[in-house]
């Protein structure tokens, strides 16, 4: 047996339009979880609306004033196609449209303003305020399904867009760290840390903080491509990498430079202290046996002069790996301050 409220939003619909026992087509496809927010302060209009958009497949909250709407409005999980009666106790509907336009994401809701037809420019008013429709009372049943349907389609489209941005955005992060990193070791590439070392010594010189730069070269490295081949160099690459990666400080970052060698960025560190970490990269290097094969390194290590730009580093730091390499390889060599 129907409930006695069912029974009279029965009733009351079969006054502007007879109730089809048949579910419209449009209803198949929407899901039961979609929801809807009724603000209707009038029991027996809310009543007919509750039936209906429940028979069409939509999930419904209540309101009975504008006060109770505003604060289902303002929760974090608050319906996103909304229908509000222009005029009831509390906050009305213009108000309540306006309100919620102005708060963040706010935009993102659908709103729909009901009200008696013989409320001059009332249509008008209600999409001034902000609202996306406007439905006259008493309504016809397929008018409504047909302004709720254009709404909820609506909300689909902006979440669709919605994802679709989002996963942009995550694509077009992905593309600028992989822009950012080189393929083989996943340090980060030439141009990234050539950046990184640009804004450290900016920081370094505003702040009288000390800067060294660690350069690394594998030494006959050719050999290890020419007798086992380049696959196996390529894991020889990546193991170094992960031994480097695996003996610098947090905040020092490492790179690959090119081919098999290396650059680290040591901040707010003198070339006695970068020394020490070299040799402890040199000593880790040569103990590691990186794919069954024993590699080791030579190192520079030079200090940022006060004045001196990147590229002057740079430099003065592979001027000492070759010294390292001159002197017989597999050694730590210092630039002079």
């Amino acid at each position: 047996m129907p409930s006695s409220a069912t029974a009279s939003a029965q009733s009351a619909i079969a006054v502007t339009t007879p109730i089809s026992n048949e579910i419209p087509k449009f209803a198949q496809a929407v899901p039961t979880q979609s929801g809807v927010l009724i603000a209707e302060d009038d029991l027996l209009s809310r009543q007919m609306l509750l039936f209906l958009l429940t028979e069409w497949g939509y999930g419904v909250t209540e309101a009975c004033n504008g006060d109770e709407a505003w604060q289902i409005l303002i929760e974090s999980r608050q319906p996103m196609l909304v229908i509000l009666d222009w005029m009831m106790p509390g906050i009305e509907g213009p108000e309540i449209v306006r309100r919620l336009r102005g708060r963040a994401g706010g935009h993102l809701h659908y709103i729909i303003i009901m009200t008696a037809a013989n409320m001059k420019d009332a249509a008008t008013l209600a999409l001034d305020a902000g609202a996306d429709d406007f439905i006259s009372k008493p309504f016809d049943r397929n008018e409504l399904r047909a302004r709720v349907g254009v709404g909820h389609r609506m909300l689909l489209l902006h979440q669709a867009l919605a994802d679709k941005m989002n996963c942009l955005q995550k694509v077009t992060k992905r593309i600028a760290r992989l822009a950012r990193t080189d393929e083989l070791t996943g340090l980060p590439n030439r141009r990234s840390f050539r950046e990184s070392l640009t804004q450290a010594k900016g920081v370094a010189c505003r702040h009288g903080h000390s800067i060294s730069l660690i350069s690394i070269d594998l030494d006959h490295f050719k050999a290890v491509n020419d007798t086992l081949g380049h696959s196996m160099g390529d894991q020889v690459l990546q193991g170094v990498a992960r031994v480097v990666r695996e003996t610098v400080r947090c905040q020092d970052l490492a790179s690959r430079w090119g081919g098999e060698e290396f650059l680290i960025l040591l901040p707010q560190t003198t070339s006695e202290a970068g020394a020490l970490l070299a040799e402890r990269i040199r000593r880790n290097l040569e103990e590691a046996n990186l794919s069954g094969t024993q590699i080791t390194a030579s190192l520079g290590v030079a200090q940022l002069r006060c004045g001196e730009d990147v590229n002057t580093l740079i430099q003065r730091a592979d001027e000492a790996l070759y010294r390292a390499k001159f002197e017989g390889r597999n050694r730590v060599v210092t630039a002079k301050p």
